[in-house]
């Protein structure tokens, strides 16, 4: 795939990251864009191709130097970055912790014991993705790859509140049993239908207590900004910013939740973004 087409994957599926990566350099844009490319490609597989473990368990097999070859055709074109982390240890464990994560997507039924459960998978398929964008963002120092990992999954847990019902209707529960008392996805499904009121308000009171959790890792990625350069420093924040406004708008809401998605229209991201070029400028120059 060429890269303007990547590009456009970007613009497509990750519309806050597009926005925000304008703020960096072309050559970061392009290497966001390269990988957002080839994680989102893999996670397609697992989000819409059940029954697809095989793949990535190939995947893990290929990497850990078990099989020479890797015969699916899908990954042909992910093959130059697979073979890339070979050689890198680090980023090969970083890479298979992703990958484990897309294999338990792909149960039948998902659901989330606990809390601390939500917040392992939730570093196995967001935290790892901060962590393989810092080398791209220029953050060197190993201690930013913490921070990166908290931005992550801060940004899941504001997709998990935003998207219960959508992932129902997908048999997929990421809300804790232990919170929201066991009401699973089929539940969730029905609850407009079968007029459920009292676990409608339980949701509320789970989506709510999540948006404080990622309220929590939000605050602690802020710690690891000064890892990166200026323009970097800026293009995070601001996809932090707009991404955490997406809880905002759900607590204006009351946590009230339905089959419509909230969003962040782009007015708001330029106000935003403004914002926060300010804030960040302000802070360079008076640390």
């Amino acid at each position: 795939m060429e890269l303007n087409n990547k590009t456009e994957s970007l613009k497509e599926n990750g519309k806050t990251f597009y926005w925000a990566s304008k703020l960096i350099d072309k050559k970061k844009f392009n290497d966001i864009s390269e990988l957002y490319y080839i994680l989102r490609d893999l996670d397609d597989i697992a989000d819409n191709e059940k029954n697809e473990k095989n793949i990535f368990e190939d995947i893990k097999r290929y990497l850990e130097n078990e099989v020479s070859e890797f015969i699916d055709m899908r990954m042909d074109k992910h093959l130059d970055f697979i073979n890339s982390l070979k050689s890198d240890i680090n980023a090969k464990k970083v890479f298979l912790t992703f990958i484990d994560g897309l294999i338990f997507d792909q149960k039948s039924n998902i659901e989330i014991k606990n809390t601390d459960e939500l917040i392992n998978y939730c570093y196995k398929v967001a935290g790892t993705v901060g962590i393989m964008m810092c080398p791209i963002l220029g953050a060197d120092n190993d201690k930013a790859k913490g921070y990166a990992a908290d931005l992550g999954i801060a940004m899941q847990l504001t997709n998990i509140s935003r998207d219960v019902f959508e992932d129902a209707c997908s048999n997929r529960k990421y809300l804790p049993s232990d919170i929201c008392e066991n009401i699973d996805s089929k539940k969730i499904k029905n609850i407009f239908i079968e007029k459920d009121e009292k676990s409608y308000l339980i949701i509320k009171d789970t989506i709510r207590s999540i948006l404080v959790l990622a309220d929590r890792y939000y605050e602690r990625a802020k710690n690891g900004y000064h890892y990166l350069p200026f323009r970097s420093r800026v293009c995070i924040s601001v996809a932090a910013n707009i991404y955490r406004e997406i809880g905002i708008l759900i607590k204006k809401n009351n946590y009230n939740w339905s089959d419509k998605r909230y969003f962040v229209p782009n007015y708001k991201k330029l106000i935003i973004t403004v914002k926060t070029l300010f804030f960040e400028s302000f802070q360079i120059l008076f640390k």
